[in-house]
């Protein structure tokens, strides 16, 4: 069942990939091998979209990582309200995507955030920047829910046994907290970059004509759903599917738990 939830909608997007085919003229249909991936992997502009995307993936899921990390020192520290705590902070995950984006942009451009910071003129790029600061609201509950899920895995023995032997906090931290919180680490980063990075929602509402940043998925999103070409788009998603790949197959080598026996 998996094979084929998987392997066939990504063979489909192969085969058409190959072909030259525009919805408005869908009989003119050729197969023209690799010049659709050949085109876009000279495109300067998909290279900068994919520079952009993996900005705002570094960005987004760092500032969930720290606040998620606190987030579950706190949650672990409280005794009577923890159960609903812990369902609290997932309730922003549970708002659509694009709710919280459309939200966030009018935060920016007529709501607290223009009134707090007196934001006059918001481009383009401010509410980029707004979007991805829903993002990380979004996404900050289930980072904590992960890490909180790490943070019972680290032993009071041990813990105990390393102030015994005079380690300081930053050294309890480094070297016994985070060590053992390795495979939820990994977890929330991989899952939480992928998603990121793929994410289409506030980037397509903040866009512009013209405008300097766009990511990956909207250029995907325009080729495919405004240009109609859906043959070079495929490409595109194939190569953004292969990037995301080598990306998570990256993250895991990184956050890889390597024990000393």
């Amino acid at each position: 069942v998996l094979l084929v939830m998987t392997a066939w909608p990504i063979g489909r997007g192969v085969w058409l990939s190959l072909s030259s085919y525009s919805l408005t003229d869908p009989e003119a249909r050729t197969y023209v091998g690799l010049d659709n991936y050949s085109e876009v992997l000279t495109n300067r502009s998909w290279w900068l979209a994919i520079a952009s995307s993996r900005v705002i993936v570094v960005l987004v899921v760092g500032a969930q990582l720290v606040l998620g990390f606190a987030f579950a020192l706190a949650l672990r520290r409280m005794t009577v309200l923890w159960p609903v705590t812990r369902v609290l902070v997932l309730l922003p995950f549970a708002l659509m995507a694009v709710v919280s984006a459309v939200v966030w942009r009018d935060a920016a451009t007529t709501g607290f955030l223009a009134s707090w910071f007196r934001l006059d003129d918001v481009g383009q790029l401010d509410q980029l920047a707004a979007v991805s600061m829903g993002e990380i609201w979004r996404g900050a509950g289930i980072v904590a829910v992960i890490s909180l899920a790490g943070l019972t895995q680290v032993s009071s023995r041990l813990y105990a046994a390393a102030i015994a032997d005079g380690a300081t906090g930053w050294q309890r931290l480094r070297r016994v907290v985070l060590p053992v919180m390795g495979p939820a680490i990994a977890v929330a980063v991989t899952y939480r970059s992928l998603d990121a990075f793929r994410a289409i929602e506030g980037p397509a509402l903040v866009d512009e004509p013209g405008a300097g940043v766009r990511t990956a998925p909207q250029v995907i999103w325009d080729t495919t759903f405004s240009s109609f070409e859906l043959g070079l788009g495929a490409a595109m998603s194939i190569v953004l599917l292969v990037i995301a790949g080598l990306f998570g197959v990256m993250l895991v080598q990184l956050f890889r738990v390597r024990r000393v026996v």
